[in-house]
């Protein structure tokens, strides 16, 4: 039972993981990118499998540690504008102060849902 719960889950990791890599692929360079992507991932996974284990599970930390290091660019880009949320969030929920909801950051997409409610 193990077995097959393993290798089930290991085999839908790696469509999932598939998936969304063409997906990226597919916004940062357009669709024909998409065929060399996949390519390289079924030539990945091929090699995945002929190599040592150990040094199979080290690439995979390393690579998913790595990954660590565009969310935290992200997190700290979008601080700014989470706080300014935040801050509104709390003023009117919490403090009760009347405060015109904020929507969006955007000013036009503030508008738009501000004519839609």
């Amino acid at each position: 039972f193990i077995a097959i719960a393993i290798l089930l889950f290991a085999f839908s990791t790696v469509l999932g993981w598939s998936h969304y890599g063409s997906k990226a692929c597919e916004y940062l360079f357009g669709t024909k990118s998409t065929i060399v992507y996949k390519v390289a991932f079924v030539l990945m996974i091929f090699i995945g499998c002929t190599m040592n284990l150990g040094l199979a599970w080290d690439l995979s930390d390393t690579f998913n540690g790595l990954m660590a290091i565009p969310n935290l660019i992200g997190v700290i880009a979008l601080s700014p504008v989470v706080m300014k949320i935040t801050k509104n969030y709390v003023a009117r929920i919490i403090k009760k102060e009347d405060v015109k909801p904020m929507l969006s950051v955007f000013p036009e997409i503030q508008e738009e849902q501000e004519k839609a409610m």
